[in-house]
């Protein structure tokens, strides 16, 4: 049911779907007045929508801004939020447009700022029975030369909030020192953090993984392009999660 909940608000928060159903609307609508309305609306979500311009000063003013590694500051653990890594058709696993995550994590502990690994993510599908994340993702982090005594896998969760309550319990239960580093994407940390700090669980954002709001802008960004409606849904998805835990 859950799963099914999620899923539903992340068409909601689509405007490309919101397009495709006033498109629909405008063709089953018999009022003239009435199609215009609706043709009007799509039009104008497009032209707002897909407007590179205004998607990255959105972006940049969303997402957390990117932090230096100071290599005098040393943390007990950092958790680095899952989905960055999915299954194939054969229930192996590789890293999707994520990886970023992964990459921090070790270029992190290498440098000696954070001491263990804590992977906190299950699938995030729960169709995916036969492929576990946390698993795969500590595999591929021995080979990089990561202790298997400093690796930690919570893969239970399916959602930012389960992450936080099941680190919670692997940290306290290994008795490691806040606050934590949280390595994630840039447009996560705002929802992530908060969620976090209201599991109880102090963190200290790293946020990564940036595809979005810090190249530079020319004219011809001002165009719209169909492939920018879709950047939208994970940051309105985001944004409204952020406020919704806010307001809890």
């Amino acid at each position: 049911m859950h799963q099914f909940a999620s899923s539903l608000f992340s068409i909601l928060l689509s405007p490309f779907n919101w397009i495709i159903l006033l498109l629909i609307a405008a063709w089953l609508l018999r009022k003239r007045p009435s199609k215009r309305i609706a043709l009007f609306l799509a039009l104008g979500i497009f032209l707002v929508f897909g407007n590179p311009w205004l998607f990255n000063l959105y972006a940049k003013k969303w997402q957390a801004k990117p932090v230096a590694i100071d290599t005098t500051k040393q943390y007990s653990c950092g958790i680095v939020a899952g989905g960055f890594a999915s299954p194939d058709e054969k229930d192996s696993g590789y890293f999707n447009s994520t990886a970023d995550r992964f990459i921090q994590a070790v270029k992190l502990y290498r440098l000696g700022i954070i001491k263990n690994i804590l992977v906190s993510g299950g699938n995030g599908k729960t169709d995916d029975n036969h492929f576990r994340e946390g698993a795969w993702v500590k595999g591929e982090l021995k080979t990089f030369g990561v202790p298997d005594s400093l690796i930690f896998v919570e893969d239970k969760s399916n959602n930012t909030q389960e992450n936080a309550l099941y680190s919670k319990q692997i940290l306290d239960s290994q008795n490691l020192k806040p606050p934590y580093l949280l390595i994630t994407s840039a447009y996560h940390v705002p929802r992530a953090a908060l969620i976090f700090e209201k599991a109880g669980v102090p963190v200290v954002p790293f946020p990564c993984n940036y595809t979005a709001g810090r190249g530079s802008s020319s004219f011809w960004d001002l165009l719209p392009r169909p492939s920018v409606l879709m950047s939208w849904d994970i940051y309105l998805k985001e944004t409204v999660g952020y406020f919704w835990y806010r307001i809890k």
